[in-house]
């Protein structure tokens, strides 16, 4: 999704996820730690409803997305350090987060191994980066069915409707080993992984087929930092 694309939305999409994703953030917040004092960098942070959450656990919390009309409401919203940004250039020093989180926004990166590795890069040696994303196996049906792409290896770029087939999003397609890459694993390891299924009935692809819309991963940054 690029900037464009996001901006001429951003208020409608933010009040609806705010309305639709009780029950996924709920789960997702679930898996975080004592967040009390921890500072806690929030990838595509959006309109700041997650940085709100985290500030009220007790974090200090810096906030990152490309849209600027979602980080003028961050700012509005609550005390933070806002900015507007890429995922995979984060403007942040080694090591200098305890944890990173990203809800929902990993996705739309042209490079998930680079933004992983971004923000593994930020987090101090055995932090914590949690992950919330779209299970690549909505990608690749959505492209199928919206798009007539067959090759879950090489999906493109795969459109999605939401809400109701209210809003279209045009994201690229990921696969799996994007977010197991190997490169990603020489810098962290994996200790939890999770799918879930959170769309209603009408925005399912095919009709009458349950699957996975969404996974949480979480990794543990090497004690050793990133290697090569």
């Amino acid at each position: 999704m690029n900037k464009n694309q996001y901006d001429s939305f951003c208020d409608e999409y933010s009040k609806k996820t705010e309305e639709f994703d009780r029950e996924t953030r709920k789960r997702f917040y679930e898996t975080l730690p004592d967040l009390t004092e921890k500072k806690l960098l929030d990838v595509g942070c959006g309109s700041g409803h997650d940085a709100e959450y985290y500030t009220e656990q007790g974090a200090a919390v810096w906030g990152i997305d490309i849209s600027e009309k979602q980080i003028e409401l961050a700012k509005c919203r609550i005390n933070g350090s806002f900015r507007v940004g890429d995922m995979n250039a984060l403007p942040y020093e080694d090591g200098y987060f305890d944890i990173a989180i990203s809800h929902y926004a990993l996705q739309s990166s042209e490079d998930v191994p680079k933004s992983l590795s971004e923000m593994i890069r930020v987090t101090k040696a055995e932090g914590l980066i949690v992950v919330l994303a779209e299970h690549p196996f909505r990608s690749s049906l959505e492209g199928h069915v919206n798009d007539g792409q067959s090759d879950y290896f090489n999906q493109g770029i795969v459109t999605a409707y939401i809400f109701d087939r209210k809003i279209q999003l045009r994201q690229p397609g990921h696969t799996m080993m994007e977010y197991l890459n190997p490169w990603v694993l020489s810098q962290a390891r994996i200790e939890s992984f999770e799918e879930i299924c959170d769309f209603p009935a009408s925005d399912q692809v095919i009709p009458g087929l349950r699957y996975p819309t969404c996974m949480i991963v979480k990794y543990r940054k090497s004690s050793t930092g990133i290697k090569g």
